[in-house]
């Protein structure tokens, strides 16, 4: 019990304020104590004691940060929490795009490309990036351009997205125990995982589920369980909720499921891929490249917007009901980056869809995901319609006047990279104005630029600004440099932003 009058600090909790205290506190109840130096038997307790305390509160703060999503900042406590409110984290997205390849004009047709067939990218790193064929395409005579100089025949859109597929990866042999967990060999996955058991009466398909809660006794399902760097856990039931494969030496488990290989990359249009090899019928693809870049590529879920979000995915408890609800679990799935919903009426829902990375149309594939992504979650009178999201162009033009010391080249990539950030896919939203006072503001204030004359500031490359200085998008439309992006027919290089230099130091 503390002697009457001594003021106690409950926010002092360091080793020097718990032995300052026990020593003040001995002072009032001890007076005969006089030796407090270092060398004396008491102090020495005294400060066992301090050290004692202060390594005990320091793990149960560290115990009562991390019992709340706001304030933990350990990964897998965090993950951990946001689980009990049925919240996952987002996979790495891979990126998708639409290829046009060349054969020779003398090949067989129909031309067969099968699923899976992997379009590579060397990058100038060093790196190599992987894309497959998701599905089987079969491409008719009638389908194929004229041949041109070269004797080649072109095909486009082939839909390829990163990544290789692990086709039946042994995962374990079943010991028959409940909530029997595995980690997949292969990382970072991404999208979703087939899992099939040899069992007694033959190989049956398990199903991925996002919760065991609902499932039966009967129910062959698994959950998927992901962490920070990309690693998957598959989870089987307890013959209580989910069936738990049974025991036995024949009884294996088999996984097939999706990587990355190399690195994210949303490729610019023009891209080199190295076709495949020789497809069926001994047909080979010559050349193959995308017109126009790729999109969706974006890395996992961060912990941080995980725990931001996390909240917003609790107050739909996973049911898709207002418009607000569509967008929300939207950009739960890997791969979109923007999503606005809209109510035409009570069973009509419209979702705008951005892929991760640009304003482009969503893939095929990204388009099938959420379909099946809202099948259980819509309510049932609702009729959902995923549209890409409007594409705004806004094309610009300038004369810079450049400082006598810099490099014109240098002056042009500065300014070329202030255009891309302000109009850069993360920093717009849907119906977002575009002003022309924003684009001499992010170019004159480079240390490069003396002052610039903005030539053109429209919606249509056609050498004029708009008269009000402002380019206003309809709800529905996100803004994406034009002349990047969609560019006009013979445009070389295309960049964010047509410059004039002046001045500066030419190379």
């Amino acid at each position: 019990m503390a002697t009457p009058g001594l003021p106690i600090d409950y926010t002092n909790l360091g080793y020097d304020s718990l032995r300052d205290a026990m020593l003040q506190l001995a002072r009032q109840t001890l007076p005969e104590w006089t030796d407090l130096s270092e060398n004396d038997l008491g102090v020495l307790l005294v400060e066992l004691f301090a050290y004692g305390i202060d390594i005990t509160l320091y793990y149960q703060t560290r115990i009562a940060n991390n019992l709340l999503p706001e304030t933990s900042d350990e990964p897998d406590a965090l993950l951990q929490l946001l689980r009990f409110i049925g919240y996952e984290l987002k996979p790495p997205s891979p990126a998708s795009v639409d290829l046009e390849i060349a054969v020779d004009a003398s090949v067989a047709v129909p031309i067969e490309i099968p699923a899976r067939s992997a379009f590579d990218v060397d990058l100038p790193s060093g790196e190599n990036i992987v894309f497959e064929t998701m599905r089987d395409i079969r491409i008719p005579l009638n389908q194929l351009t004229p041949p041109d100089a070269r004797n080649l025949r072109r095909y486009r859109p082939v839909p390829a997205v990163q990544g290789q597929t692990i086709v039946n990866e042994p995962v374990a042999h079943s010991d028959g125990s409940p909530n029997q967990t595995y980690t997949l060999q292969q990382k970072p996955v991404t999208g979703p995982i087939v899992v099939t058991v040899t069992e007694p009466g033959g190989t049956r398909v398990w199903r991925e589920v996002d919760s065991l809660a609902d499932s039966t006794p009967a129910d062959r399902v698994f959950v998927v369980h992901r962490d920070v760097v990309g690693r998957a856990q598959i989870l089987f039931g307890d013959s209580v909720n989910g069936m738990k494969p049974p025991a036995g030496p024949a009884v294996s488990i088999f996984a097939t499921y999706r990587v990355l290989v190399g690195p994210i990359s949303n490729l610019s249009a023009g891209t080199r891929f190295n076709p495949p090899g020789v497809l069926p019928n001994n047909i080979n693809i010559v050349e193959a490249a995308n017109p126009y870049p790729a999109a969706g590529g974006a890395p996992g879920e961060s912990i941080e917007r995980a725990r931001l979000f996390a909240p917003r995915l609790f107050r739909t408890q996973d049911r898709a009901v207002t418009a607000q609800d569509y967008a929300d679990l939207a950009l739960l799935m890997p791969g979109v980056g923007k999503a606005r919903a809209v109510a035409v009426n009570s069973n009509l829902v419209l979702l705008y869809i951005a892929p991760s990375g640009r304003v482009a149309e969503p893939s095929e594939l990204l388009t099938q995901n959420l379909f099946a992504y809202f099948e259980s979650r819509r309510m049932l009178t609702a009729e959902l319609k995923i549209i890409g999201a409007l594409q705004a162009d806004i094309y610009i033009s300038a004369t810079v006047r450049a400082q006598p010391t810099y490099l014109q080249s240098d002056v042009s990539n500065a300014a070329q990279s202030a255009v891309s950030d302000y109009l850069a896919f993360d920093a717009v939203d849907f119906g977002q104005p575009i002003y022309l006072s924003k684009v001499y503001d992010v170019i004159q204030s480079l240390p490069q630029v003396i002052s610039l004359t903005v030539t053109e500031f429209s919606r249509q490359a056609d050498g004029t600004i708009e008269p009000t200085g402002v380019i206003e998008l309809l709800p529905n439309e996100l803004p994406r440099p034009g002349y990047r992006d969609n560019p006009p027919a013979g445009t070389v290089d295309p960049q964010p932003i047509r410059i004039l230099i002046s001045g500066g130091v030419a190379q």
